[in-house]
C-alpha cells in the first residue's frame, strides 16, 4: 500500500522539520507521489519545489528535470494546449481519420446559435467547456430545447457568459480511459457512473452514505467520495426518483451519466481484455499529436473486446497529464503502474539502470 510506503520513503529521503524526520511528499497528490516513488526507484533524486504546484526537481546525474504536475520536458507546450482545447483536439483528430463526436463551438451566450445547432446534429448532445477537466459543468444526454437552455445558464453563472462551449453528439456507449505511450506501452480502465446497489432496506441518499464511509474509511483504492450535488437531484428526477426512495435488493441506481471519477465513479482495469484495434486507434490519436509522448484518451464504445470499426466508437477527450492514480488503485482488477511508462520517457536512461528493490516492490503493490 501507499501509506505503507510513506513510512519508508522517511528511511530513503529524510528531512529535519523541527527536530523529527518527516516524509517530505506527504502533502503532495498521490498521482504525484507515485510518479515520485518510481523515480526514487530508479535511485532519481527528487526535491519539492512548490508542493501547491506540485512542482519537483528530479535529478539523475547530469540530467535535471522540472516536473510540474506530472508535466516534464518530454511534453511539448503546444501539444498540451491543443489536446486541451476539445474542439481544436476534435477536428486534429479528424484530420487523422479518428472517429470523434460531430460538433461545434460557441460562447455559452449564444443559445439561438446552440440551439439551431441542436436541431442540425438530429440527436441528444452534450454540452460541456470547451476547455475543462473533472467533469465539471458537463451536461450530457440532453433531449430537449429547455434541457440545452437549463445548462447554458448554469455554466454561464459559473463561468461567465463568453466562456467557450461545445456542443456535440451523445454518444451512448461505455466509458474507457486509455492510457498510451509513443513507446507502445498502454493500460486501460472501464470507468462506470456513480451509482449504488439497493438493499432494499436504506434510501438512496443512505446508500450513499454507506459507500462513501466505505470508500474513506480507509481508502484503499483511487475512488473518490460520491458526489451529491444538483446534477443529482436533476438525474434521479429525469428517471422519477428521489434520494429518499429505497431500491430494491440488487438494483443498480445510477446518479449521473458522467462516468468521472472525482464524481464517485468507479474504475475496473481492462488491459488484458480490449482489442487489439483499440491500441491501434490510441496510437493513431498520438500520431494526430506530432510529437505528443503519451495521452489518457477518454474512449467511448459498447464493443471494447471486438475489432473497432468507425462506427462502433468515439473518442471523447485528450488528456496530458493523465491521472496514475487510478491504473494503480482501480477498484476491481490488476494495478498496473503507468508511472513506469512516464519515467521510462522522461528518463530514459534508467530504463536498464533500475535497481532492483525488494521492500519496495511489495510496500508499493501491495493493495
Amino acid at each position: 500500500m501507499l501509506l505503507a510506503f510513506q513510512t519508508m520513503v522517511v528511511k530513503v529521503l529524510p528531512q529535519k522539520v523541527d527536530g523529527k524526520m518527516e516524509n517530505i511528499y506527504k502533502n503532495l497528490h498521490s498521482n504525484q507521489k507515485i510518479l515520485i516513488y518510481e523515480m526514487l526507484k530508479r535511485n532519481i533524486r527528487v526535491d519539492v519545489i512548490n508542493e501547491e504546484l506540485e512542482l519537483v526537481k528530479a535529478r539523475y546525474q547530469n540530467h535535471e528535470e522540472l516536473i510540474y504536475d506530472r508535466d516534464s520536458s518530454i511534453m511539448p507546450y503546444q501539444l498540451s494546449v491543443l489536446a486541451g482545447n476539445k474542439m481544436l483536439a476534435k477536428e486534429l483528430m479528424m484530420s487523422h481519420g479518428i472517429s470523434v463526436p460531430i460538433g461545434e463551438e460557441f460562447k455559452a451566450k449564444e443559445e439561438n446559435y446552440i440551439v439551431e445547432a441542436f436541431h442540425v446534429i438530429n440527436s441528444p448532445v452534450v454540452i460541456k467547456p470547451v476547455f475543462g477537466s473533472h467533469g465539471y459543468d458537463v451536461y450530457m444526454n440532453l433531449q430537449t430545447e429547455e434541457e440545452i437552455r437549463t445548462s447554458l445558464e448554469k455554466i454561464k453563472n459559473h463561468r461567465g457568459e463568453n466562456t467557450k462551449v461545445l456542443i456535440e453528439e451523445y454518444y451512448p456507449g461505455k466509458e474507457y480511459r486509455v492510457f498510451i505511450t509513443k513507446n507502445r506501452d498502454y493500460a486501460v480502465l472501464h470507468r462506470d457512473p456513480a451509482h449504488v446497489i439497493g438493499d432494499g432496506k436504506h434510501t438512496i441518499e443512505e446508500l450513499i452514505e454507506i459507500e462513501n464511509e466505505y470508500r474513506m474509511n480507509p481508502r484503499k483504492n483511487a475512488l473518490c467520495k460520491i458526489l451529491l450535488d444538483e446534477e443529482v437531484y436533476n438525474y434521479l428526477s429525469t428517471r422519477n426518483i428521489t434520494i429518499n426512495s429505497i431500491p430494491r435488493e440488487n438494483e443498480k441506481v445510477y446518479l449521473r451519466e458522467n462516468s468521472n471519477v472525482a464524481m464517485g465513479g468507479i474504475c475496473e482495469d481492462y488491459t488484458d481484455k480490449v482489442d487489439q484495434s483499440v491500441i491501434d486507434i490510441g496510437l493513431k490519436v498520438l500520431e494526430a499529436f506530432p510529437g505528443l509522448p503519451y495521452a489518457g484518451i477518454d474512449y467511448m464504445t459498447n464493443t471494447i473486446t471486438n475489432p473497432q470499426t468507425s462506427d462502433s466508437y468515439r473518442i471523447i477527450e485528450i488528456n496530458t497529464i493523465p491521472g496514475i492514480d487510478m491504473h494503480f488503485r482501480p477498484a476491481y482488477g490488476k494495478s498496473r503502474n503507468i508511472a513506469k511508462y512516464m519515467v521510462d520517457l522522461i528518463f530514459p536512461e534508467t530504463v536498464e539502470k533500475k535497481q532492483s528493490n525488494k521492500i519496495y516492490q511489495k510496500s508499493l503493490y501491495n493493495k
